[in-house]
C-alpha cells in the first residue's frame, strides 16, 4: 500500500473521533486556526452588523414618525415585521441548499447587495403596501445570511473550536444594537428628508450596499482553494475537518440527507431551546423602542436607550469568550435562562421606570449571550456537512417564528403594559430551559452507550461512514 492509501486509510479509520496531533502538528493548527480567524472573522462580523441593523431598523422608525406618514394600522404595525419574518422562514431551507451549489463568496455577495438595496428603497415607500413589499424583500435576500454563516464557519473550524467563533459572530448583533441606537437617534436628528426615520434607512442602506461589494474580494470559499495556507497548513486542516464533519466542498445534499435532518426530533427539541432567546431578541431589535417609550421616556430618548440593554450583552458576552468552547451547552441555559426570567419579570410587572429598564438590561445581556449557544449546539451535533445545511436551516425557521407572532403582541392596542406579550415570552423561557436540561440528559446517555458499546465500523468507505450523521457510533454529541 503507497503512502497515498495510507493517509486515506488512517483518515477513514478515525472518522469521528478526535485526532491526536503531535507537538509540531499542533503548532501548525494554531498557526492556521490564527490565519483563518483573521481572514473569516471580521468579514462575517461586519456583514452580520449590517443585516442586524438592516432588519432592527424599523422599531426606530415605528416612534420617529413611520406610523403617522404611512397611516399604519394596528394589523400594519405588526404587518411591517412579521411578513418580513414569514417570507425569510419560507426561503431559509432553499437559500442553505442555495450555498451548497454556489461559492460562498458569490452567493452572500449577492443576498447583501439585494438586500441593501431594498433598504434604501424604504426611505422612499409611501403607502403601507410598498413599505411591507419592501420588508418582504428584505426577507427573502436576508434569509440566506444567518442560516448560511452558521453553516459556512464549519467549513473552516471543527466542532471543538465553532463555539468561540460562532460567539464572535454573535458579537456583531448586540454590537449593531448597541451602536444603532446611537447612530440611530443622530440620523433621525438631521433634515436629509420630510420624515425623521427616512435618514435611517437611506444611510444604513447605503452603507451595507459599500460592504456588501467589498464581500466579494475579501471572503474565502474553502480550504482546500484558499491561497493563504502554506502547504503543510492546507493538508493538516484538510486531515482534521475531514475527520470532524467533512470537506463541504465534497458534499452533497441528497434527498436521504434531507430526510435524515427533517425527521430527527433533537433538531425540532433544540429549536425550541433556542427560541425562547430568540424571541428575547425579537423585543430588544423589533420593538425595544417602543418598550422603552411605554416606560414613560420620549421616542428621542427611547432611541438612544435602546442601545443600552445591547451594550450589556456585548460585556457579558466579552466575559464568556473564554469560555464557550469547553462549556457544556445545557449547564449554560440553566444559569442565563433563570436571570432572562428575573429581568422579563422586572420589566412586565414593575411600575417603576428604572427598575423596569434594569429588568430589560438583564434580559438584554443574557438573551445575547446564550444566543450562539443554540446556534453552535445545532450545527455541532449534525454529524455531516449535509445535515448541518439542512439542520441549521430548520432551526432558525422555527426560532424565526418568534418574529412573526411577537410583533403582533407589542402594537398599540396593547400599550402601554403589552403583558400578553411579556407572559408569552415568560412562558417560552420557561420551556427553552426545560428541553435544554433534557437534551442534555439524553447526549450524556447517548454518549455512555456508545462508549461502552463501541462498534467497528473501519470496513465502510469514508463516504460511507459520513453519511450516517451523528447515529455513526464514533460520534460524541456536545452536551
Amino acid at each position: 500500500m503507497d503512502q497515498k492509501a495510507q493517509d486515506e486509510n488512517k483518515v477513514i479509520l478515525s472518522v469521528n473521533k478526535d485526532l491526536v496531533l503531535t507537538p509540531e502538528e499542533e503548532e501548525i493548527r494554531k498557526r492556521y486556526v490564527r490565519k483563518i480567524d483573521v481572514r473569516l472573522l471580521p468579514v462575517v462580523v461586519m456583514l452580520y452588523f449590517a443585516s442586524s441593523l438592516d432588519r432592527g431598523n424599523v422599531g426606530v422608525a415605528m416612534i420617529n414618525g413611520l406610523i403617522e406618514r404611512l397611516k399604519l394600522s394596528n394589523a400594519d404595525q405588526g404587518n411591517v415585521v412579521a411578513i418580513f419574518t414569514i417570507f425569510y422562514l419560507i426561503f431559509e431551507a432553499p437559500a442553505n441548499m442555495i450555498l451548497k451549489r454556489w461559492k460562498p463568496r458569490y452567493w452572500f455577495t449577492l443576498i447583501v447587495t439585494c438586500w441593501s438595496l431594498s433598504t434604501f428603497y424604504l426611505a422612499y415607500a409611501s403607502s403601507a403596501g410598498l413599505f411591507i413589499l419592501g420588508r418582504i424583500l428584505i426577507g427573502i435576500f436576508e434569509a440566506g445570511f444567518t442560516p448560511g454563516i452558521v453553516a459556512y464557519l464549519p467549513y473552516w473550524y471543527t466542532k471543538r473550536e465553532l463555539a468561540s467563533r460562532m460567539s464572535i459572530f454573535f458579537l456583531a448583533l448586540p454590537i449593531s444594537g448597541m451602536v444603532g441606537g446611537p447612530i440611530a437617534g443622530a440620523l433621525v436628528q438631521t433634515t436629509l428628508f420630510k420624515y425623521k426615520y427616512q435618514s435611517v434607512f437611506f444611510v444604513e442602506g447605503l452603507m451595507t450596499i459599500g460592504m456588501g461589494l467589498v464581500t466579494f474580494f475579501v471572503m474565502h470559499d474553502y480550504p482546500e482553494t484558499c491561497k493563504f495556507f502554506t502547504e503543510e497548513e492546507r493538508n493538516l486542516v484538510i486531515k482534521r475537518i475531514t475527520t470532524d464533519q467533512g470537506l463541504a466542498s465534497k458534499a452533497s445534499i441528497s434527498k436521504k440527507q434531507t430526510w435524515a435532518a427533517l425527521t430527527d426530533w433533537k433538531i425540532y427539541a433544540l429549536s425550541i431551546v433556542g427560541f425562547g432567546p430568540n424571541n428575547g431578541l425579537v423585543l430588544l431589535g423589533y420593538v425595544g423602542p417602543t418598550i422603552i417609550r411605554s416606560m414613560g421616556y420620549s421616542s428621542s430618548t427611547a432611541t438612544y436607550f435602546a442601545g443600552i440593554p445591547y451594550a450589556c450583552g456585548v460585556v457579558l458576552m466579552l466575559a464568556a469568550m473564554p469560555f464557550y468552547n469547553r462549556m457544556q451547552f445545557w449547564k449554560a441555559y440553566t444559569i442565563a435562562i433563570p436571570l432572562n426570567l428575573i429581568g422579563c419579570i422586572l420589566t412586565a410587572f414593575v411600575t417603576k421606570a428604572e427598575v423596569r429598564f434594569f429588568g430589560m438590561c438583564l434580559s438584554g445581556a443574557t438573551t445575547c449571550v446564550i444566543v450562539p449557544v443554540g446556534m453552535t449546539w445545532v450545527a455541532s451535533n449534525a454529524g455531516s456537512v449535509s445535515k448541518r445545511m439542512i439542520s441549521t436551516a430548520i432551526f432558525t425557521t422555527i426560532t424565526g417564528i418568534a418574529g412573526f407572532v411577537t410583533p403582533y403582541m407589542f402594537v398599540r392596542k396593547y400599550a402601554p403594559r403589552y403583558y400578553i406579550g411579556y407572559i408569552f415570552n415568560i412562558v417560552m423561557l420557561i420551556l427553552s430551559v426545560v428541553c435544554a436540561v433534557f437534551l442534555g440528559t439524553h447526549f450524556r446517555g447517548k454518549n455512555k452507550f456508545r462508549d461502552e458499546n463501541p462498534a467497528d465500523v473501519s470496513h465502510l468507505s469514508l463516504e460511507e461512514q459520513q453519511a450516517m450523521n451523528d447515529e455513526h457510533p464514533d460520534f460524541r454529541y456536545r452536551l
